[in-house]
C-alpha cells in the first residue's frame, strides 16, 4: 500500500509561517513559570536525595554502565520502547526540526529508553573534525525535546563515511553531548520483564548493530566521484569478511526471544536505493539462518515495512529524517510491501514478552501505520 501525502515547506519557510508564540505571550507566563520550576526542582532534589541514600550499591553501579539495561527489570506494564530515525542531519531543514517536535511528543508519551539512528547523521559529507559545529547545529540544537534526552545508538551510514569518520566514532562528541553512542559494531541486550513477573518471566531481546557501508561495490569503485574514509578498517575481504563472522557468531551464541539488526542499507526496499545486492548476497543469508526477526535501516529517505512469503524477517526503513519525497518503485505482490510512504517520519518500537508493536508517525504526528509481531 502506498499513501501518498502533499510535501511540506522547508524548514526555513516552516520558521515564518507557522504559529509560534510571540515575545510578550512568552514574556506573560516567564515568571509563572519560574516559580513553579523552583518548586519542582527543590522537591526532585530531595527526591533525590532519598533516594540515593537508600539504593543499593549495586542498583547504582547497573545504572552507570551504558549497556546493562538487561539487569533492570522494566516497571509493570512498560515494556521496551524506543524511537528509530535515520537519515536526517541537515541542521534543521527540510523538516527536520519539525519531525524531531514530533519525536519529543511520542516518546514523552511512550516513556522511551533511548533512540536508534540509522545513519547518514550529518549531511552532506559527514562531519570535518571532532569540533565541526554541525554537530550540534544539526544534533544538540534540533533534538531538544526532555523526552530525547537519552542515549542515541548510532550506526554509520555512507554520507558519515564522506567525512571525518574518526570524528564521530570519537569520545570527543560523547564529550560535547552524553547522548551520543556511535560505533562500527556493538550489541545491546534488554530484558522484557517487568518488575512484577521477573520470577515467571525469561523474555529478553538482543540487538546487533551492524556496519553496512563497507559491503556496497559502489562505494570503492575507482570511478567514483566520492571519496569515502576508510581508515580504521582493514583490507577490504578481510573487513567484510570479519564482520559476517563475528555477526554470526553473536547470532548464534543468542538465546534471546527476539533478535533485531539494525544497518544503514536497505536489503529490502522499494525506494529510490531499493535492494542491495551485496546485502543479499552476504548478510541475509546469516539473518536468515539466525532466524533473526526483524531488520531496521535508514538509507531510502521514506518509510516502509516489507515482508516476503520466503524470508523470515520483517524489514523496517526508517529513513524519512529530514530530506524526503525521493519516489517509491512500482512493486509486486511477490515483493511483501506491507506499507511504504514517500515522505518524512519516523517509528516507534513497544516490546512485550510476545509481542512487538511498530508504528509510523509522519512529519506531523499522525501514526499512519501499524503493525503487531507476535511470537
Amino acid at each position: 500500500m502506498v499513501n501518498d501525502r502533499t510535501p511540506l515547506l522547508p524548514q526555513t519557510q516552516q520558521a515564518s509561517a507557522g504559529n509560534f508564540p510571540s515575545s510578550n505571550e512568552t514574556g506573560r507566563t516567564s515568571s509563572r513559570k519560574g516559580a513553579v520550576l523552583v518548586a519542582v526542582c527543590v522537591f526532585l532534589g530531595l527526591l533525590g536525595l532519598w533516594r540515593l541514600s537508600s539504593a543499593n550499591p549495586e542498583d547504582t553501579k547497573t545504572m552507570q554502565t551504558l549497556l546493562s539495561a538487561a539487569d533492570r527489570p522494566l516497571r509493570a506494564n512498560e515494556g521496551l520502547n524506543y524511537l528509530v530515525v535515520g537519515d536526517w542531519g541537515r541542521e534543521g531543514f527540510y523538516n527536520q526540526s519539525l519531525l524531531a517536535t514530533q519525536m519529543g511528543r511520542i516518546a514523552q508519551e511512550l516513556g522511551i529508553e533511548f533512540v536508534i539512528s540509522a545513519g547518514d547523521n550529518f549531511y552532506d559529507t559527514g562531519l570535518t573534525g571532532e569540533d565541526d559545529p554541525a554537530f550540534s547545529s544539526s544534533f544538540t540544537d534540533v533534538y531538544t525535546a526532555s523526552s530525547l534526552q537519552t542515549t542515541w545508538y548510532t550506526v554509520l551510514g555512507n554520507h558519515d563515511y564522506m567525512g571525518d569518520v574518526l570524528a564521530e566514532l570519537s569520545d570527543a562528541l560523547v564529550e560535547r553531548d552524553s547522548r551520543w553512542y556511535c560505533k562500527r559494531a556493538f550489541q545491546l541486550n534488554y530484558t522484557l520483564c517487568s518488575g512484577t513477573d521477573t520470577g515467571s518471566c525469561d523474555a529478553t531481546v538482543d540487538m546487533f548493530f551492524f556496519d553496512t557501508t563497507p559491503f556496497i561495490d559502489e562505494y570503492w569503485s575507482a570511478n567514483s566521484t566520492e571519496t569515502f574514509d576508510w581508515r580504521g578498517l582493514a583490507p577490504r575481504v578481510e573487513q567484510l569478511q570479519s564482520q559476517l563472522d563475528d555477526l554470526a557468531e553473536a547470532l548464534n551464541s543468542s538465546t534471546a526471544t527476539w533478535k533485531i539488526v539494525v544497518g544503514h542499507h536497505t536489503i529490502r526496499s522499494i525506494g529510490h536505493h531499493g535492494d542491495y545486492p551485496e546485502l543479499l548476497e552476504k548478510l541475509l543469508p546469516i539473518l536468515e539462518e539466525h532466524k533473526v526477526d526483524v531488520y531496521i535501516n535508514g538509507h531510502d529517505h521514506n518509510v516502509q515495512h516489507i515482508k516476503r512469503s520466503d524470508s523470515p524477517v520483517h524489514f523496517f526503513t526508517s529513513g524519512g529524517g529530514s530530506k524526503a519525497y525521493s519516489g517509491l518503485r512500482e512493486y509486486t505482490e511477490v515483493q511483501g510491501v506491507q506499507f511504504a510512504y514517500d515522505g518524512q517520519g519516523f517509528l516507534a518500537v513497544s516490546m512485550r514478552p510476545e509481542s512487538i508493536s511498530f508504528t509510523f508517525y509522519d512529519v506531523l504526528g499522525d501514526a499512519i501505520y501499524n503493525y503487531l509481531l507476535q511470537k
